[in-house]
C-alpha cells in the first residue's frame, strides 16, 4: 500500500515538473515599425491611416476620433513586453503627433 502510494505521488510529481519546463510565446496585437509611424502624417484620412496601420487593436464607441494600437509580446519564461500607439484624428484627418507607450 505504501508503495502504490508513494509511486502514484512520484508519478504527479514528474508531471507537474514537466509542465513548467515549456511556456508558449504569445503574441498579440499590431506589430507596427517606426518606419510605418513615420509615415504617419498630420490630416492623413482615417482610411489611409487604416491602410497603412492596420485595423486598431481598440477603438472606442464614446470617441471614435481615437485609435490605439497595442502590442505585446511574451516569449516563454521572460518578461512580457508591450508598446503601443496612440492616433486621434479630427474631421481633417490625424491630429499632429502620435503618442507612443
Amino acid at each position: 500500500m505504501i508503495i502504490r502510494l508513494i509511486s502514484v505521488f512520484v508519478f504527479i510529481a514528474a508531471l507537474n515538473s514537466g509542465c513548467s519546463l515549456y511556456q508558449v510565446d504569445i503574441q498579440q496585437g499590431n506589430f507596427i515599425t517606426p518606419e510605418q509611424v513615420a509615415q504617419v502624417k498630420p490630416g492623413m484620412p482615417q482610411a489611409q491611416v487604416q491602410e497603412l496601420l492596420g485595423t486598431p487593436l481598440m477603438t472606442d464607441d464614446f470617441r471614435r476620433d481615437r485609435w490605439d494600437y497595442v502590442f505585446y509580446q511574451k516569449k516563454g519564461n521572460s518578461t512580457a513586453a508591450g508598446t503601443g500607439i496612440t492616433v486621434f484624428f479630427d474631421q481633417n484627418g490625424v491630429v499632429s503627433d502620435l503618442i507612443t507607450k
